[in-house]
């Protein structure tokens, strides 16, 4: 570890103690926001593993679903209707900021099912599907809001600890170091000041 160089004056030592203090301080600072981001970090994970269990399973009910409608009005008519379902353009991206980290919010408007095809075409395991479909979009919608906005924590959290290690570990100590040193260097020389200065007296005594 480098310890500042400072001379060893009281000027300087003053310098370096109101410094730590300032060091002091950001660390605290720093440590608070470290363990808040941490706490929404465990809060985000726990939310999106509780989605992605209701998500995943949401999934294999649609595949099902799917998996019937197609064997009963065929996989090429299947097709044929998927691409006359409107795409929904109503999805927007909203970011605010959390410790200065951006946590996203996908807004979009839930509208119920507007029929684009023709009832003859399809059957009710087509219509199933499509709702079941419909049900999981917003989910999965949550799923990868949650998922960036975890990345996005993780990041901050490696940056902030990063931040808070360098003053943990080297200038808290440096500067602990550096006001030792040039403490004992004043009392060094305040000792010697005072072994001069009485010698000097009790010369002054000794001749008189």
């Amino acid at each position: 570890m480098t310890e500042t160089k400072l001379a060893p004056t009281k000027a300087n030592l003053m310098k370096a103690k109101a410094q730590l203090d300032l060091i002091n301080e950001g660390y605290d600072i720093l440590d608070k926001k470290r363990k808040a981001l941490i706490s929404q970090y465990n809060a985000k994970i726990d939310q999106r593993n509780e989605l992605n269990d209701i998500v995943n399973s949401s999934i294999k009910d649609v595949k099902k679903a799917i998996k019937k409608a197609s064997a009963t009005i065929g996989e090429d008519k299947l097709k044929s209707i998927a691409l006359s379902v409107p795409l929904d353009n109503s999805i927007s991206l909203i970011n605010r900021k959390f410790m200065q980290t951006k946590i996203y919010e996908i807004s979009f408007e839930e509208k119920k099912l507007d029929l684009s095809y023709s009832l003859s075409l399809t059957n009710s395991l087509f219509d199933l599907a499509l709702i079941s479909l419909n049900e999981l979009k917003s989910k999965v919608y949550k799923l990868a809001e949650l998922d960036t906005t975890i990345n996005n924590l993780d990041k901050e959290i490696k940056k902030t600890s990063k931040k808070v290690n360098s003053l943990e570990k080297v200038q808290i100590p440096n500067y602990n170091k550096t006001i030792k040193s040039i403490s004992s260097q004043i009392e060094e020389k305040e000792r010697e000041e005072f072994s001069k200065t009485k010698m000097i007296k009790d010369r002054k005594v000794d001749n008189k």
